[in-house]
């Protein structure tokens, strides 16, 4: 045989892995929301495989592995690094970007809803998964001849996108995995594409695989039909919530990232029934007062806190009388989670169960257990400044320097913030005038639930100078970086807007997810402020704000405009629990991306641990079984005997052909593996035994698991199994062996 001959199958295994390594990455398409990721998956995808089948190629098959990674560092270096020696060769400058950006991508993963943008994070992490993906399913299908264990391995990267989408996979996304593994089994019947039988025609051939490529087609399609109905909502079947109707399922709060799947669900969840609220009001969760420019505002400086079994104290700069409490009934009849929200300024909160603590420096109440309230009362005050009282409000800063951080802002953004409180005298007009910016429609911004895609890594000035539309994160978000640059402490609340009224009740759904912003003012503590446009009776309308500012508002946070939100770079503030330290720790309940996030890399290394296991297994259970039975001496131990000696030629590359005799068969593998005496009498033996079984009428005597034993041993001895061919029996895995 030339090599160009030999060269063939490898090449035909190579383009057909990759092709199906390709066809089921269409998948991730459900979870992210453009196909920005995919040239860059592909291209190095393709150069992973290429380099292999050119390492195979030039006989230097044992250099193909190392090759093959060192042209996925290659392509991830010369797609997403910075400062690469020579343009493609990794230097620490790039290493550190690769690390960063993969950082970023994993925490969009932890924390993001699907579909997330296809940002350069994302198409980095993209193309890494795709390119490892290829390195193992090329090694299985081409180096181990074992195509259908590769499934396992494609099996885990589908199982992905399937967890996490709000709806299962398109069905073309089907279609398109299905064809290509039905593909890739048929390289298992290579050479000639079919095994020709006593039981194929001589048209056989031709049809089987047009056969089973179009049968794989109709079960994918009617699969893709069915299931494609069924959504998971980004759940693990079999999770608490996957038996509650809408309505009744738990909603955990989330910075930002929870944020958008509420505003984005199909249905609309009763969270909140509030009685004896004195006058609409922001249903307050917590509050974010780091601003980082990769990750957007987060979580940060959060004390252990006071126990919350008693009057609770006055956050800094506020003023309160007991004329100005009011008593609020809050139900959550929808909302379990770690952050208990509060209105206005809490003073006192009963009946909420132990472990529940508040921070008055952030204003927010929290619990490191698992959260059990019910229905709480909350003793609140609703501080009334006016207008004319916060533009006189100066005085010292009474809260922590964190909040005044410009860290990471950049001079851009300052100028902007300069140049729009240029004419304001005073905090309160510069405040007014910022907020002012983002709800004048003359200014170009827009609401929406798509944010625009991104031009650059950072999403603060694609918002700010370029993309102009979002939702209430971006406006939020923008605004109170603008206060810092202007001097004016900020932070960042997210919770709930007021509802709307039935009966004596507010009720509050995921409609009224919102972030606003709140600006600190000496005496008066923190004021809000929201520069998100809003429409409708939803947005509460503070009396220091002038009518001609409330009747700028124009959209409404609330509404889904029946687009799905995209999550930004922005989104940084991560899923947490207070722990004793202050600083947040994981906690998952009940969110639309939960614990089958930390689930997924585990099953999927246990199912490529158990997949790569299994042809062994499955080979050493059918030889044990065998033994046993021609041991026993049971009805047909001569045919299982023949069986297993077949299998272990089939294992070493050398099946049986069918139109061959059983005689013809053992002299022929006796000549090619060169046997010695002993062994070879002992395979004549069997030979004998299987052709009196086949053609006597009354069958043979049986064998003896000795002269089994002999004859395999021997043929050990003669040609050891490799590696490969010991975890990858081809017996097993290319369906050849004998049943």
């Amino acid at each position: 045989m030339n090599r160009s001959a030999e060269r063939t199958p490898d090449t035909a295994a190579t383009a057909v892995a990759v092709g199906v390594v390709l066809l089921t990455s269409t998948t991730f398409s459900a979870v992210l929301a453009d196909w920005r990721w995919f040239p860059a998956a592909a291209l190095t995808s393709i150069a992973v495989a290429g380099t292999g089948a050119a390492a195979r190629m030039a006989r230097a098959r044992s250099w193909a592995p190392p090759a093959q990674l060192l042209v996925l560092v290659v392509m991830l270096t010369a797609l997403f690094g910075r400062n690469a020696i020579l343009g493609v060769l990794p230097g620490p400058t790039t290493v550190d970007r690769l690390w960063s950006l993969l950082g970023t991508a994993i925490g969009v993963v932890r924390t993001g809803v699907p579909p997330v943008p296809a940002d350069s994070a994302m198409q980095c992490l993209v193309a890494l998964g795709l390119g490892v993906v290829t390195f193992l399913v090329d090694r299985i299908v081409v180096a181990h001849r074992a195509p259908a264990v590769a499934g396992l391995v494609l099996l885990c990267m589908l199982a992905v996108p399937a967890s996490l989408a709000d709806l299962l996979l398109p069905w073309w996304s089907f279609l398109g995995s299905a064809v290509g593994f039905a593909a890739l089994l048929l390289l298992g019947r290579h050479p000639g594409l079919v095994r020709r039988t006593t039981y194929t025609s001589a048209v056989a051939p031709a049809l089987l695989p047009v056969t089973v490529v179009a049968t794989a087609a109709v079960i994918a399609l009617l699969a893709g039909t069915v299931f494609t109905g069924v959504g998971t909502r980004g759940r693990i079947p079999g999770t608490d919530q996957e038996s509650r109707g809408p309505g009744t399922g738990e909603i955990g709060l989330r910075p930002f990232t929870s944020l958008r799947g509420q505003l984005s669900r199909d249905e609309v969840v009763e969270l909140f029934r509030v009685e004896g609220l004195p006058r609409d009001a922001y249903l307050r969760a917590m509050t974010l007062r780091r601003f980082d420019p990769d990750q957007g505002w987060k979580l940060d400086g959060l004390s252990r806190g006071v126990a919350m079994d008693g009057r609770l104290p006055t956050p800094a700069g506020v003023q309160l009388s007991e004329t100005d409490t009011t008593s609020v009934r809050i139900d959550p009849v929808g909302y379990r989670d770690a952050w208990l929200p509060m209105f206005g300024v809490p003073v006192e909160v009963s009946e909420i169960g132990t472990g529940w603590r508040y921070d008055p420096a952030s204003g927010t109440a929290f619990t490191r257990e698992n959260p059990d309230t019910d229905s709480y009362t909350e003793l609140a005050a609703f501080p009334d400044s006016s207008e004319r009282a916060l533009r006189r409000a100066s005085g010292e800063d009474t809260v922590s320097p964190a909040y005044s951080s410009t860290a990471g802002i950049t001079p851009r953004v300052r100028e902007l913030a300069r140049r729009i409180t240029s004419e304001q005298h005073n905090r309160f007009d510069r405040a007014v005038a910022l907020q002012r910016y983002f709800t004048d429609p003359s200014n170009g911004f827009t609401y929406d639930l798509r944010t625009a895609p991104a031009s650059s890594d950072d999403a603060l000035t694609d918002f700010l100078f370029r993309g102009k539309r979002g939702y209430c994160e971006q406006f939020a978000s923008a605004m109170a970086v603008l206060l810092r640059s202007v001097g004016i402490p900020s932070r960042v609340a997210v919770g709930f807007t007021p509802g709307e009224r039935s009966g004596n009740q507010r009720v509050i759904t995921t409609e009224d997810a919102h972030a606003w912003v709140e600006a600190f003012f000496p005496g008066h503590g923190w004021i809000t402020f929201d520069p998100t446009p809003l429409s409708g009776d939803r947005a509460p309308s503070p009396s220091y704000l002038s009518s001609e500012d409330r009747g700028q508002q124009g959209g409404q946070d609330s509404e889904t405009s029946g687009t799905t939100p995209e999550p930004t770079p922005s989104d940084g503030a991560p899923t947490t629990r207070p722990d004793e330290s202050g600083s947040p720790s994981p906690v998952a309940r009940n969110e639309r991306t939960p614990i089958g996030l930390w689930l997924l890399p585990s099953t999927a290394v246990l199912l490529l641990v158990g997949g790569t296991a299994a042809p062994a297994l499955i080979r050493s259970a059918r030889r044990r079984s065998r033994l046993s039975r021609v041991a026993a001496d049971a009805p047909g131990s001569t045919r299982l005997a023949w069986r297993e000696l077949l299998d272990e030629f089939t294992d070493r590359g050398t099946p049986p052909i069918p139109s061959e005799s059983p005689r013809g068969t053992s002299e022929r593998l006796i000549g090619q593996y060169g046997l010695d005496e002993e062994s070879a009498r002992a395979v004549r033996r069997l030979t004998a035994e299987i052709e009196r079984a086949l053609y006597a009428p009354q069958g043979g005597a049986g064998v003896s698991t000795a002269e089994l034993t002999t004859a395999v041993e021997g043929l050990r001895r003669s040609r050891p199994l490799t590696r490969g061919e010991w975890m990858f029996p081809r017996s097993v895995v290319s369906g050849r062996g004998q049943r």
